[in-house]
């Protein structure tokens, strides 16, 4: 009994250690990474502009469908153990940029936007995504800090550049 009362004891104190550290932690964040394939930049715009698809290619994403009858272009993505996100197309220069905003219906844990920017270069097509985004809770910033800011946006890169079966280690640029 002695024991059970001081493991409980030691779990509530790293608890509570954790939540104040994580409100410490900056609420806002902003950062991006970018990738450059050799495929040409109609191609991937056309990859990236499809939400429909990309659970064929981004492991992350287990299905995405289309929300009817909403003002915007809105989308829902299972992202499997990150839950439910649902998220809407704020604007689009289409072939160049595209930024999608998420929408907290039923959560007010996370949010923000995510930039798409696809630009031709010399060396091919350099896409780069930045998320200006927000965590609210010092638990789930604590974990944000843990995981790392750049891992979804990552984890979309690697898998975009493997559609074009090209390996891509994404460069960061954070604001």
């Amino acid at each position: 009994m002695k024991f059970l009362f001081k493991l409980v004891l030691v779990l509530v104190v790293l608890l509570v250690a954790t939540w104040f550290y994580g409100r410490s932690l900056e609420r806002d964040h902003i950062v991006s990474s970018s990738i450059t394939l050799i495929a040409p930049a109609d191609s991937v715009w056309r990859v990236v502009r499809n939400f429909e698809t990309q659970p064929n290619w981004w492991s992350a994403l287990k299905s995405s469908k289309r929300l009817v009858g909403r003002p915007r272009e809105t989308w829902e993505q299972d992202m499997g153990r990150s839950g439910i996100v649902r998220f809407e197309i704020r604007s689009e220069t289409p072939g160049r940029r595209l930024v999608t905003e998420i929408l907290n219906d039923d959560q007010q844990d996370f949010g923000g936007t995510w930039t798409y920017d696809v630009v031709t270069t010399g060396a091919g097509t350099e896409i780069t995504i930045t998320e200006n985004g927000w965590v609210e809770t010092p638990l789930y910033r604590v974990v944000s800090k843990w995981m790392g800011k750049h891992r979804t946006i990552d984890s979309y890169l690697r898998s975009l550049a493997g559609v074009y079966g090209e390996i891509a280690n994404p460069r960061h640029g954070d604001l």
